[in-house]
């Protein structure tokens, strides 16, 4: 078997993986505010970028995968196979105005490949998640001298498996599509139950939301040289609010001596509904990139997402606000091209990002704001390279009855980089 078979195989068997395990739930959340709309949004930064604030939009890089923007796909050379695979852990501490403890998650990130077409075109695809819910709250407390064990859970993940495609349209300028196949359910558990009287029932509420259809976005890119060979990158994405078919459960349950043999249930209501659909926001961001004397790239983008214009299964939620996500990074390579020393042909990464998320609870929209660095390894005796990344942030407060999350976020990327398509001139 050939090398490239080989390739071919593993990736397409880590691919089929992948798909499985997010579908199985894949969480990157503990967090209480994921319980609302359809939970954690995940961000569009990978790989390089996850270590430069998350920005994309406006990078090009010849030995990246950047999904941010489609039309980047055609940096890629004429005789390269990209596939970045990435791995992310999460420690979370939560703070109310009463109580503190503290949650871990561990999960895969993305899974992305792309190689050249022609030379005007290249495609990439992929999996990669698009929001989770994943959330654990116990609270106990009394109603005329009866103690009340309330629980609320939740669970899901929904993913997105895309094939994108860029294409050079004139010297400098290049456009971009994604297209996806959107999947998942997310689901929401409330329990209530009187642990002090045998004689009183208990109560029981699952809702779940499927959602699936398919999706794209588009993106453009200009690149230009300076007279001092520097590079400047503007780019910019956009995605039509779209309409994703859904299916709406709801069942309400009571039951008397729950878990022994004599249980008592009462079915309340089950209702299953398809008849509406959940209509995801228009989706616009702008970015920008400097790169100066291939060794240092500065960067910045800015994304926002109109969510009070959406619905979820046919209803606008209150809660729901647009969303603003401002974030700017830099890397530094001292040589890439060195012999004498490994880390001279290191990439070192730094970034800084703010965001006004989708949520607006107790009066209070919740915001977020974070910093993230890292560095790039390069393999022994191969262009692969070996991202490492953290990030340090704060979700939310304490006031108005809220919650505070401070989390510190590590992610591992290998970025396989092979060369193909080269007529060899000795077997």
């Amino acid at each position: 078997m050939s090398k490239t078979i080989k390739i071919v195989a593993t990736v397409v068997v880590v691919f089929v993986t992948s798909v499985a395990a997010w579908a199985q739930q894949n969480n990157d959340t503990s967090s209480p505010y994921s319980r609302y709309g359809l939970g954690k949004l995940r961000d569009y930064g990978q790989g390089r970028s996850a270590a430069m604030g998350g920005i994309g939009i406006g990078t090009r890089f010849s030995d990246q995968i950047n999904t941010a923007n489609p039309a980047s796909y055609t940096a890629v050379d004429s005789m390269t196979f990209l596939m970045d695979f990435g791995l992310s852990s999460r420690h979370t501490e939560f703070k109310s105005a009463t109580s503190s403890n503290g949650d871990n998650n561990t999960n895969l990130s993305n899974l992305a490949i792309s190689f050249p077409i022609t030379k005007w075109w290249a495609t990439a695809w992929g999996v990669t998640p698009y929001s989770d819910k994943g959330y654990q709250v116990n609270l106990t407390s009394e109603v005329e001298g009866k103690a009340i064990a309330s629980s609320f859970s939740g669970k899901g993940t929904l993913t997105r498996v895309f094939w994108g495609n860029g294409f050079n349209i004139m010297p400098n300028f290049s456009l971009g599509i994604n297209a996806w196949y959107m999947f998942g359910t997310l689901s929401d558990n409330v329990s209530l139950n009187y642990p002090t009287d045998q004689n009183m029932y208990d109560y029981y509420e699952t809702k779940s939301l499927m959602v699936h259809d398919f999706g794209f976005n588009l993106g453009m890119q200009y690149h230009f040289k300076t007279k001092n060979n520097n590079t400047w990158v503007v780019g910019g994405t956009f995605e039509p609010s779209q309409k994703y078919t859904s299916k709406y459960t709801l069942h309400q349950e009571k039951a008397l001596f729950r878990g022994t043999a004599n249980q008592i249930t009462d079915t309340l209501a089950h209702i299953e509904d398809r008849s509406q659909l959940t209509k995801l926001p228009v989706s616009y961001g702008a970015g920008f990139s400097y790169v100066i004397k291939n060794k240092i790239t500065l960067g910045a983008d800015y994304y926002h997402q109109s969510w009070s214009q959406t619905t979820v299964f046919g209803e606008t939620p209150a809660y729901l606000t647009d969303r603003d996500r401002y974030s700017a990074g830099v890397e530094f390579n001292p040589n890439r091209y060195s012999i004498r020393s490994y880390w001279n042909r290191a990439y070192y990464r730094m970034g800084l990002f703010y965001e006004n998320s989708y949520l607006y609870l107790n009066g209070t929209q919740i915001s977020g704001y974070g910093m993230t660095f890292g560095v790039g390894l390069p393999l022994s005796r191969s262009r692969s390279t070996l991202n490492l990344s953290a990030e340090l942030g704060r979700i939310g407060t304490t006031s108005n009855n809220l919650l505070k999350e401070d989390y510190a976020k590590l992610t591992l990327h290998i970025m396989l980089n092979e060369r193909w398509f080269i007529k060899r001139k000795f077997d």
